[in-house]
């Protein structure tokens, strides 16, 4: 049967909460704010199974899927899982909307409150805890998806004991560099806190600004940040400090560690120009595959669609230092693309044949081969991959990696008040930054919250 899609418009158009969990998946483009598209896969027969006894009658079922995903490298991996997907299993339907990232929390709660949550939605079950409590999302723990699944992502999808999503991927937050920028401007992947800004400065003496600021995208601004602040707060006994904050335990203003950081948060904007205001994370793609500058502190997520735009490129990666110790400064892995179930589903079986499918070998090639990630599951070989991902694979092997999930972030509304305090900082002059009254006012609004 001929491969048929359908677009259709949504008639939700919501502004609301930036989400927490927004940390990558979007790239912050004007089409992420635009209505939603749909996809549908063909329709036929599925194959019979004790465990699926509702789709082995050969009934057709329509599954909703709802992602908040901008880089089209991703699109295209899941557009290619969901082929392979259809051939196996035809009589299931698989509708795929796009959302906006800054908005969609807002517009889960709008589809619950209506009673049309979609079957399974991207969402990160930590950053989210109101819709577990809520009795909205279905624990999975005992799943067949999560069998083979990296055991940190999984604690990251863990809340109350329960496992409440399914991650495609292992995710990093790092230094992405141009190897050909570093060899003709004669510096070495630096090691240390004190290396990382003398190879800045090396090429701001060439005339070259060193950095790729996206901050025209609030998350993006965070992410420079979290680059090596996760790795900063494990090392040094601080994996509390937002949780601490958002509960009104102790102050950030009163904590030497989130001092320091933020001082080095301020050093980076020190090397932006006046444009990098306008810049956001499709701008900043685009520009660090150009060559324009040699770094870009963000997530593994963009380096798909770089190396789309720059197929002949030569990109790598380190650990964006905070110490000058070198075997401190490890490599940020954590969760990205993070499927939830809702619990109001009628098609659970449907759902979980779904994402079994998508943890198996075939899909896990697919994504690495297309996003340009590595996959969770950890049976699955990297030998075949590009170098990237086999970079990544070192760092875990090595264990020179620290895991997102022992530095929670702030939740819902705290999140989007502190990176809008770090968005407003870094647009700055230099002259202007004071990092001691940025805490203040960060303490200030959290505690506003609290209240």
């Amino acid at each position: 049967m001929r491969k048929t899609y359908f677009k259709r418009i949504s008639a939700l158009l919501l502004a609301g909460l930036m989400a927490a969990s927004a940390t990558g998946c979007s790239k912050g483009s004007k089409d992420e704010t635009t209505v939603a598209a749909t996809e549908q896969t063909t329709k036929a027969e599925v194959k019979q199974t004790e465990d699926q006894s509702k789709t082995a009658g050969g009934d057709a079922v329509t599954l909703r899927l709802v992602h908040y995903m901008g880089e089209q490298s991703k699109r295209d991996a899941l557009d290619a899982m969901l082929e392979a997907f259809k051939a196996e299993y035809p009589s299931i339907n698989v509708e795929v909307e796009v959302v906006a990232s800054s908005s969609y929390i807002a517009t889960y709660k709008n589809y619950i409150a209506a009673g049309e949550a979609p079957d399974i939605m991207f969402g990160k079950p930590q950053t989210m805890k109101e819709f577990v409590d809520g009795g909205y999302f279905m624990d999975i723990s005992n799943e067949e998806c999560m069998k083979n699944v990296l055991p940190m992502l999984k604690d990251e999808c863990t809340v109350n004991g329960g496992v409440y999503g399914f991650p495609l991927d292992a995710q990093v937050k790092a230094c992405f560099y141009n190897k050909k920028m570093f060899k003709e401007a004669g510096v070495e992947v630096p090691k240390t806190r004190e290396e990382f800004f003398k190879v800045a400065d090396t090429f701001k003496e060439k005339g070259i600004n060193p950095f790729i600021h996206p901050y025209n995208f609030i998350h993006g601004v965070f992410h420079e940040l979290d680059s090596f602040f996760t790795s900063m707060a494990v090392g040094t006994d601080n994996k509390t400090v937002w949780r601490d904050s958002q509960e009104g335990t102790k102050e950030l203003s009163d904590n030497a560690v989130v001092k320091d950081a933020m001082e080095m948060f301020s050093k980076f904007a020190s090397y932006k120009d006046p444009g990098d205001t306008a810049v956001d994370q499709t701008q900043g793609i685009q520009n660090f595959a150009a060559g324009q500058r040699p770094m870009y502190m963000n997530g593994g997520w963009l380096m798909g669609d770089v190396m789309a735009a720059s197929p002949d490129g030569e990109f790598g990666m380190f650990p964006t230092p905070w110490s000058d110790k070198p075997e401190d400064n490890k490599l940020w892995v954590g969760i990205d693309d993070v499927f939830v179930v809702s619990s109001q589903t009628e098609h659970k079986d449907e759902v979980m044949a779904l994402l079994s499918f998508f943890a198996n070998e075939q899909s896990s090639k697919i994504w690495m081969e297309t996003a340009k990630l590595m996959t969770s599951n950890v049976n699955v070989s990297t030998d075949d991959s590009d170098e990237f991902i086999k970079e990544i694979k070192s760092y875990i092997d090595n264990d020179m990696i620290v895991s997102k999930s022992q530095v929670p972030d702030y939740t819902s509304e705290y999140s989007t008040a502190f990176r809008t305090k770090l968005q407003e900082f870094v647009t700055l002059d230099d002259s202007q930054r004071d990092v001691a009254k940025l805490l203040q006012d960060i303490d200030y609004e959290i505690a506003s919250i609290r209240q």
